[in-house]
């Protein structure tokens, strides 16, 4: 039931002061309601700020205890003011709600805009210690100053990133060393392999890319039943030509868990296909998947991630979750992962090219599919048709390069993002999709790729998919 308050607000436009008032009675749900759906432009800046700080204190209130709202609350604030503790807040109910690309997306924005910010940059180190990313986590501690709160922190986990790095180093050098051994094994002599060390991301010569990508997972053979094997860090994989499975932790093996590795199989597999089947492409590469006990799951990703989520994409490898129940709903979400997977590959592992709403757009698109829906669900569907019929409905240009999560309403824009590759698809085709993300992956920036496989342009094409969004 509503609060007289709250009828009070939605009769106008809601303002600083009941934001403050809302905030002073803890009412978060109402506050998070009052400004869901508007623009801080609408406001002047000193309202902005209040407004911004009243959704913070939200966002702090419930990130223990309601992790979801708080994230609401908290991506509304940076909306209103991007303030550096409201990006924490953020980032820190994102992790609690496994949204870690989110995350991830919040704090590299967040130090964009407050780069001296300690407390932002020992968020995202954290994240990346976690993620096994030393060396990105020593650069972006390297960042915070002697003089912010944060400096102590920053230090304390300056030793775990630098503590990474050299344990990388070092298995680097005994894997060298194994080289070593077996090749003078092979040869029957005390023969040398010269290594050559190269700059990250360069060549032999001095024409480095200006663009470089991430090395293509190898092949692992033709398949489709899964053999044992050892992987180049020691650890045991269980792999066929589509899947390589790992444990998080090196020293269990597969024999513990046969039961929960059959279930995963056989989840991914069905992935796979339902992606293809939308497609008509999968991956030519093995896809990495990490598996994680119920403990290790719960304290990397959080208790409510191991309560709800079955696994997620992101370094390169689809991580699985042991204690989350695989059902219809998080099979979808696999879905919508490995297609994450499969741009990558289309794109040679680089999307830096590809705009956010065509790689957002596109997973989310084939999730419809896989659950039998053509078109967004609950109050989007609607929000967009009066968006549509309004002409308000946002540029996918001004949706290229930020993540879609650090916009005012996230939902809305994943559900529009869909909704242009779901048109695209209808008027040109999936293959057709498909070479233009291999274009992009050849280096043809995105928007040339989109005028030679449409003979159109972007605004064009906008006026299309607002067509589409009116006619369902």
């Amino acid at each position: 039931m509503l609060t007289a308050s709250l009828l009070l607000v939605l009769s106008g436009a809601p303002t600083a002061a009941s934001a403050d008032a809302f905030a002073k009675a803890a009412q978060w749900e109402e506050l998070y309601l009052a400004f869901a759906a508007v623009q801080p432009k609408g406001y002047a800046a000193k309202d902005q700020k209040r407004i911004a700080t009243a959704l913070l204190k939200g966002c702090e209130a419930l990130l223990t205890d309601d992790a979801v709202m708080a994230f609401s609350l908290g991506e509304k604030s940076v909306a209103f003011g991007s303030q550096a503790p409201a990006v924490v807040c953020t980032a820190q109910a994102a992790i609690k709600t496994d949204q870690r690309s989110a995350a991830d997306d919040v704090l590299r924005l967040g130090l964009k805009r407050h780069p001296k910010d300690g407390a932002i940059a020992v968020e995202l180190a954290r994240l990346m210690i976690e993620e096994k990313d030393g060396p990105g986590a020593v650069r972006v501690l390297s960042t915070v100053p002697k003089t912010s709160k944060a400096f102590g922190d920053a230090q304390t986990l300056m030793l775990s990133a630098q503590a990474m790095v050299e344990e990388a180093a070092s298995a680097r050098a005994q894997l060298s060393d194994r080289t070593r051994k077996a090749f003078a094994t092979q040869t029957g002599s005390s023969a040398v392999v010269v290594e050559t060390t190269r700059a990250e991301g360069g060549d032999d010569d001095d024409e480095r890319p200006s663009n470089p990508r991430r090395p293509a997972p190898p092949k692992l053979g033709e398949s489709r039943s899964y053999e044992s094997s050892v992987d180049e860090e020691g650890r045991r994989t269980r792999q066929n030509a589509y899947f390589r499975f790992r444990y998080f932790n090196a020293q269990r093996d597969f024999g513990q868990r046969a039961e929960y590795e059959g279930r995963v199989q056989a989840a991914l597999e069905e992935s796979r296909l339902a992606a293809r089947n939308v497609m008509g492409v999968a991956r030519e590469s093995a896809v990495d998947v990490i598996l994680y006990s119920k403990a290790e799951f719960t304290m990397h990703h959080g208790p409510w991630a191991a309560a709800a989520i079955a696994g997620f994409y992101s370094g390169s490898a689809i991580r699985m979750n042991d204690s989350a129940e695989i059902n219809h709903q998080n099979m979808a979400t696999l879905v919508h992962e490995y297609v994450h997977a499969v741009v990558d590959e289309l794109c040679q592992f680089d999307t830096r090219g590809l705009p956010k709403w065509a790689n957002e757009g596109l997973a989310e698109y084939v999730e419809w599919q896989f659950v039998g829906r053509s078109r967004p669900e609950g109050r989007y569907h609607a929000y967009l048709k009066q968006l549509a019929a309004q002409k308000k409905l946002p540029s996918l240009s001004s949706m290229r390069d930020d993540p879609l999560i650090a916009s005012s309403d996230p939902g809305m824009l994943y559900s529009y993002a869909a909704m242009a590759m779901r048109t695209y698809v209808q008027r040109y085709g999936m293959a057709d999709l498909v070479s233009l993300l291999r274009d992009v992956g050849k280096g043809v920036p995105f928007e040339k790729a989109f005028g030679l496989h449409t003979a159109s342009d972007l605004a064009r094409f906008e006026d299309s998919v607002r067509d589409e969004i009116l006619a369902n």
